[in-house]
């Protein structure tokens, strides 16, 4: 079991983005609570009997799941829920099992989780497997390799969970330093192999390894520790790190956030694009990375919203650190929806409005949930949004359908009097890879409106 080397002074940061390890919205450890796409029954690909590729049955410990589950598994899914088990394992937590269908034949194999709605996180279909270090260097080689020749910036994710090999888990790059979020406690079964694996092939010469427990699902008065330091050298409190030649200041420590979503670049490159010469609103604007964006793209004024005046102050190191001025966006603290409420009682329109919520938020009293109330927060965006304007809209509630969202998106805007056209769309960077079948891995949503 893990044990912290050192101490870590608790973080500043306020929200988390997660990537997918549950099916329950809030990227979590667990699962269930999303509807399962209709999947018809279909067995293994037709065999010819004596067919030496084939291995017709499987010996020694195993859990056997339905035809429809296996077509889901065989095309990547990751995660076997309890309720999907012919029979529940007895094995101990961590274990590594023969997963079969229910004709016998091997789908592949598993790490068994002791608890929660998944019971099984997939490991490799191969028909062997050794799940030991020599196997888990090969696999952060691989991702490792994976990344080379992406272009991309000196900020990013190296292992990016079940996509990767690695169940349970992230893992990015923040400067001389590595943060591991584990998501699952299943993670803890293999940690310990891990851990010296990235310290010699991944973590940069002088520098440390860090790990955020996230299993715990994230609530409005979550507190969480700090991250703690598993190997290497001991973090400063900000680390500057660098996205496409603009820098900002992260908290390698912080217990939910370190301060920069690495899986919205693409959002952000897509601000930086279409900002030139316009007045753009920023919305939960967190620590600034999309309003540094707008201003080196050229925006005529960038405003700040945010409920926490400590992501102001964040935002403004992040402007000094890229030489940019401190000053350059305007910081309003507060409520999201009364700021709306009152630039349209002043008749104050924007050119582009970037909408990026938490998947939900709780400031004093009032409930923010991306699930529930998203068509509303368009609705009280589209009055201050000037004839022509954008809205660059960004979802990561993993319910929240695509369709769902289009649709709470259209609703929002008709609501208000308006209409609304769907100009570009984005997703995850390539860093962030997701298996094909894998639905809940696809969570992020970033939508570019026009609002004629």
């Amino acid at each position: 079991m893990l044990r912290p080397l050192m101490s870590s002074p608790p973080g500043s940061a306020s929200r988390s983005r997660k990537p997918p390890v549950d099916a329950s919205g809030d990227r979590g450890g667990g699962g269930g609570g999303r509807r399962r796409p209709e999947v018809r029954p279909s067995g293994p690909p037709k065999r010819k009997r004596g067919d030496k590729n084939v291995r017709p049955g499987v010996r020694g410990p195993n859990v056997k799941v339905t035809q429809a589950v296996a077509r889901l598994l065989r095309g990547g899914h990751p995660w076997i829920f309890r309720s999907a088990l012919r029979r529940e394992t007895e094995l101990a937590e961590g274990s590594v099992i023969s997963v079969i269908d229910d004709d016998g034949y091997s789908i592949g194999w598993g790490l068994v989780e002791g608890e929660g709605a998944i019971a099984v996180r997939m490991l490799s279909l191969a028909p062997e497997l050794s799940w030991d270090a020599a196997e888990m260097s090969r696999r952060v080689a691989a991702a490792l390799a994976l990344r080379v020749g992406l272009g991309l910036p000196e900020a990013h994710r190296i292992i990016h969970g079940e996509a990767d090999g690695f169940p349970g888990i992230a893992v990015d790059r923040m400067g001389d330093f590595l943060l591991i979020y584990k998501y699952a406690k299943i993670a803890e079964t293999y940690l310990d192999t891990l851990i010296p694996i990235l310290a010699e092939q991944a973590m940069p010469a002088g520098g440390g390894i860090y790990l955020q427990d996230r299993v715990r699902p994230v609530t409005p008065d979550d507190r969480r520790p700090p991250a703690f330091h598993v190997a290497g050298k001991a973090a400063p409190p900000d680390v500057e790190v660098d996205e496409d030649g603009q820098r900002y200041l992260v908290d390698v420590t912080a217990p939910v956030s370190p301060g920069l979503f690495y899986d919205l670049r693409e959002g952000r490159r897509l601000v930086e694009a279409w900002s030139r010469d316009r007045s753009v609103l920023n919305l939960f604007s967190f620590t600034g990375a999309f309003a540094l964006r707008a201003l080196r793209g050229g925006a005529r004024s960038v405003t700040n919203v945010d409920a926490a005046a400590r992501s102001h102050a964040r935002c403004r190191q992040n402007l000094a650190a890229s030489g940019l001025d401190p000053e350059a966006a305007e910081a309003l603290t507060g409520d999201v929806f009364r700021h709306l409420e009152r630039f349209r009682q002043r008749g104050r329109v924007f050119d582009m409005v970037v909408v990026d919520p938490p998947p939900f938020s709780n400031v004093k009293g009032a409930v923010f949930s991306a699930l529930r109330d998203y068509g509303d927060l368009l609705t009280s965006i589209a009055p201050v949004v000037a004839p022509g304007g954008l809205v660059l809209a960004v979802c990561n509630a993993v319910r929240l359908s695509e369709e769902e969202f289009l649709l709470a998106l259209g609703e929002g805007a008709a609501a208000a009097g308006r209409s609304a056209r769907l100009l570009g769309e984005c997703g995850l960077p390539p860093d962030f890879p997701v298996l094909p079948a894998f639905i809940e891995g696809r969570y992020l949503k970033v939508k570019l409106l026009q609002l004629p």
